[in-house]
């Protein structure tokens, strides 16, 4: 499933840089998701989906995952200091991506 995440945000950020940052803003909720929701059967998914929504999904557990992740971003790209070079490490951020992808 990372795999095809990865390659999702890869194919998708190389139409439109801005999906790169909507990519770093979920990876948190897919990742949970990833590690709780079931799909052995119809009833476990519909059980485990829903207990993933009530734990992951409220506004109290979305407002800091946002804000940790939003405080990473401005501190590891030029999204503060000179939001002109996003595009490109947005791009530079997806190419290294696939090139781990690749070597594993």
């Amino acid at each position: 499933m990372r795999r095809m995440f990865d390659e999702y945000v890869r194919s998708r950020t190389l139409q439109n840089w801005k999906f790169w940052i909507f990519s770093i803003i979920i990876k948190p909720l897919f990742e949970s998701f990833n590690g709780m929701v079931s799909t052995r059967s119809f009833k476990d998914l519909n059980e485990t989906a829903l207990a993933w929504l009530d734990q992951h999904c409220s506004l109290p557990v979305l407002r800091p995952m946002v804000l940790n992740t939003l405080r990473h971003l401005s501190t590891t790209t030029s999204i503060l200091s000179d939001p002109s070079c996003l595009p490109e490490q947005a791009m530079e951020a997806v190419i290294k991506l696939n090139k781990r992808a690749e070597e594993t």
